[in-house]
């Protein structure tokens, strides 16, 4: 069944071609317009963008160039997810260490960005230094790098690893998504991936229960990535992916050798506030910035199981 999948996705490319290929590349490409093809599915682009970090891959550069960390040292990225008007629906801060595994917080896109009334979501449209510059003053840890990437293919990616693995709480039907599935474990490949993903109608959390799907699908996705299988992912994501200019991605891709360990959590938020007409998360800077210290210092505790 693997062998027939990777020949259609072979069947599909110009070109059937090495990682190292791709990644020698990298550098030769022209710049492309900062983040200009970033439009895609929403909800569905925390999990294409942290696979870009996961597997090395050409990716498209943007003109901001955060400082660069050493290559060999733990790096925290920001993943960032927008739908097609650039506003940022999925938003991760992902601590990557030097042997590749990885630690990923998922922040709640409608938190509160400081004491204004915009919300994180908000602020990657005009300029995504504003994220990054909130992040790092929500969570007290400097961004070293970002990535943003649209994921309309992302199902094809699915079924080129033979499917990701879920658990599901409840069944579910929406109609919304198109998302029906039974309880318990199953499978997702193509369509069904993206219905996974894209529903938040009828979940208990809404938003917060969607989070945790992103969270669940990254980490079943993280384990199937091989060196066999790569080279078929590059071809369909490399198009799809911008990252800022400072990041030397050649160099960085070299710790992930093999299927990618990921501890997930996502960061408390209170009660649901009104400032002015806008309704948001009210932060509590204290205790977000000891959660993601707990996280990245591998002291804090992985959300697993089954999700709604």
């Amino acid at each position: 069944m693997n062998d027939l999948i990777r020949q259609a996705i072979a069947a599909e490319a110009d070109d059937r071609v090495d990682s190292r290929t791709v990644l020698a590349n990298l550098h030769k490409r022209k710049k492309a317009k900062p983040f200009g093809m970033i439009i895609g599915v929403a909800t569905l682009t925390v999990a294409a963008a942290a696979a870009a970090v996961i597997i090395p891959t050409t990716i498209k550069k943007t003109d901001a160039q955060p400082a660069s960390p050493p290559a060999d040292g733990a790096q925290n990225v920001l993943l960032i997810g927008t739908d097609d008007q650039r506003i940022a629906d999925a938003i991760v801060f992902a601590r990557f260490e030097a042997d590749g595994s990885a630690a990923i917080i998922s922040l709640p896109r409608d938190i509160y960005a400081g004491s204004s009334p915009d919300k994180l979501n908000s602020l990657f449209r005009d300029d995504p230094r504003r994220l990054t510059a909130a992040v790092e003053d929500l969570t007290g840890v400097k961004v070293d790098h970002y990535a943003a990437v649209q994921m309309s293919e992302f199902g094809r990616v699915a079924t080129a690893v033979g499917g990701i693995d879920v658990c599901l709480n409840n069944y579910v039907h929406d109609p919304y998504s198109g998302a029906h599935f039974m309880a318990g474990r199953q499978t997702l490949v193509g369509e069904q991936a993206l219905q996974f993903l894209r529903q938040r109608h009828d979940l208990p959390g809404g938003d917060l229960d969607r989070v945790r799907r992103q969270q669940a699908f990254l980490t079943s996705f993280a384990t199937k990535i091989t060196k066999d299988n790569a080279p078929e992912l590059l071809q369909l994501l490399e198009r799809s992916i911008a990252y800022d200019e400072g990041w030397d991605l050649l160099k960085f891709s070299q710790r992930f050798t093999g299927p990618v360990k990921v501890r997930s959590a996502t960061l408390p938020v209170g009660e649901m506030a009104q400032r002015g007409d806008i309704t948001g998360y009210e932060p509590d800077p204290g205790q977000s910035k000891q959660f993601v210290a707990d996280q990245f210092g591998g002291k804090g505790s992985t959300e697993t199981g089954c999700v709604n």
